[in-house]
């Protein structure tokens, strides 16, 4: 299986990557490409022992998969430059956001087969979510290779491509949330007095620990948090807190601004 990246940015180089170390694929057999930032590819190549060229006809030719990795404003100018170049045997996996599968289709000129995916920045420790969409006719055993690919990288959803837009907003843009969140529990604990670094310190291993809590159950988390709360003690008290305040809007408005927006780009990009 040959693998093409055009761009090797931050996601792209997460996704390379992952699939690299969790060996899906041989490393000699994934090839990458940029505008002009040769020293970066070169510095992939002697880390990771992968490929790299600027031929884009030897690039095309017996790739099974090509990710797309480019600026969204990019695209335009990318798929005129490599559409005369495009084989039969090429299957193209977008990471570009806002662009429809349709669009991408007919800038590239040809019937290929084009997925698009919404990872998130967890691919750079093997744990994306990955958010995924299929145009009409990629076949069952690429969906399956497919899915093996994302996979090195954490773990993929597979939802039509209208919903692509909610997964942006849970997941692809979820870290940040989740970090703004973890910045506000620093913030008000350091007011209680202890120190700035002892308080990031400990919610870091907090964090840590929560998680692995969650990943190593079975049970789910309002049973975990039930496990933990005591009538009358300490965790009901702040509990009851935070029931003063409509947290369920907060989350909700938060990822209905996330959707929203999500969709508004998308229109942009098919003006």
């Amino acid at each position: 299986m040959k693998l093409v990246f055009y761009g090797a940015g931050n996601m792209a180089h997460a996704i390379f990557t992952g699939i690299v170390n969790s060996n899906v694929i041989d490393s000699n057999d994934i090839y990458l490409t940029n505008r002009s930032n040769e020293v970066a590819l070169k510095e992939y190549a002697d880390e990771l022992g992968v490929n790299y060229s600027y031929d884009d006809k030897a690039l095309l030719k017996d790739a099974d998969y090509v990710f797309l990795g480019t600026k969204p404003y990019d695209f335009d100018e990318l798929a005129d430059r490599i559409k005369p170049y495009i084989v039969e045997n090429n299957k193209f996996i977008s990471i570009m956001a806002g662009l429809p599968i349709s669009y991408i289709r007919e800038k590239l000129d040809f019937d290929s087969p084009v997925a698009r995916i919404m990872p998130n920045t967890n691919a750079h420790v093997g744990h994306s979510v990955t958010g995924i969409s299929f145009s009409n006719n990629f076949g069952a055993k690429s969906k399956e290779e497919v899915d093996s690919l994302i996979n090195a990288f954490g773990s993929a959803i597979e939802v039509s491509e209208d919903n692509l837009h909610q997964v942006t907003a849970i997941t692809g843009s979820g870290p940040a949330f989740l970090y703004h969140v973890f910045e506000q529990y620093v913030t008000a604990g350091t007011r209680l007095g202890l120190e700035k670094a002892q308080v990031e310190e400990s919610i870091r291993n907090l964090i840590i620990g929560t998680s692995k809590m969650i990943e190593r159950s079975e049970l789910s988390m309002e049973q975990l948090r039930k496990n933990i709360t005591s009538k009358g003690g300490t965790t009901q008290a702040g509990l009851n807190a935070l029931s003063q305040h409509d947290l369920e809007s907060v989350f909700e408005d938060c990822l209905k601004a996330a959707v929203n927006r999500s969709v508004e780009l998308s229109n942009q990009d098919d003006e």
